[in-house]
């Protein structure tokens, strides 16, 4: 796919991956929109990064995903990229008994369904376009739990499997839309996880470096594109995924 004069939609676009991305992408002739929740971040980043276009939602958010698509519908029409970004990370115990049910699942309903959610409500348009993009998000974290991230791991799974059959299904159709599943390793400084900090065991990449192997992808049509320590997360995965995933637990002492 051709990586310019596109419109592109990035969830979680005012940080992290979704900025770095948004930013290389703005240089590259495209219109780039950003979408957050949080107006005053969203503000900060249009200062900083002139040209880009924010908008403010939750993916999290049913009622918020609807008036979103309805907007981009409405305002940018020709809207051919969709990139999920927005996701969040905790490290927690399953057995803190103060938690509550809904405190547990809130990375199920910001990451994989906020993933679904916004696919499914904007892929009507994309299906208008004459070629389009949708890139999902997930973690070499698919392939080997984190033990002290126990649900952040299950929804990058989810994205993961939720990925491959969106990918399937489109191609069956007759519909020119590009999947790609982008599978970062640990990328400290998108500080997506305070306790994850440099230096810490397990090595983690650049975010220019992950937005090589992004861009990379997305230019060749990657079906897939696992870049750095998730190569190794996912051959371990599948012969030694018990011995890795007990390598992650930190140590508390």
């Amino acid at each position: 796919m051709n990586i310019s004069n596109n419109t592109i939609i990035i969830t979680g676009g005012t940080s992290g991956i979704g900025l770095a991305f948004a930013k290389e992408l703005l240089k590259r002739g495209n219109k780039v929109i950003v979408i957050g929740r949080n107006q005053k971040a969203i503000d900060k980043v249009l200062k900083d990064h002139k040209g880009l276009i924010g908008l403010q939602g939750d993916v999290s958010s049913v009622d918020s995903v609807r008036k979103m698509a309805i907007f981009i519908k409405e305002n940018y029409p020709e809207a051919n990229v969709l990139f999920h970004s927005a996701g969040i990370m905790r490290a927690f115990t399953l057995l803190d008994e103060k938690m509550e049910l809904e405190q547990v699942t809130a990375e199920i309903t910001t990451n994989l369904n906020g993933t679904i959610w916004m696919t499914q409500a904007l892929l009507p348009q994309l299906c208008e376009q004459k070629e389009a993009m949708i890139v999902t998000v997930s973690s070499g974290l698919s392939y080997v739990t984190s033990p002290v991230h126990p649900v952040y791991s299950a929804t990058k799974a989810g994205i993961h499997m939720y990925t491959d059959a969106l990918r399937i299904q489109l191609n069956k159709s007759d519909k020119n839309i590009h999947v790609m599943e982008l599978v970062p390793p640990l990328v400290a400084e998108t500080n997506l996880e305070p306790s994850v900090k440099e230096g810490d065991k397990f090595p983690n990449m650049t975010l220019d470096t992950l937005v090589k192997h992004g861009i990379k992808g997305m230019e060749k049509n990657k079906k897939r594109v696992v870049p750095g320590l998730s190569k190794v997360l996912h051959f371990g995965g599948k012969f030694f995924p018990d011995i890795l995933a007990s390598s992650m637990v930190k140590d508390e002492k």
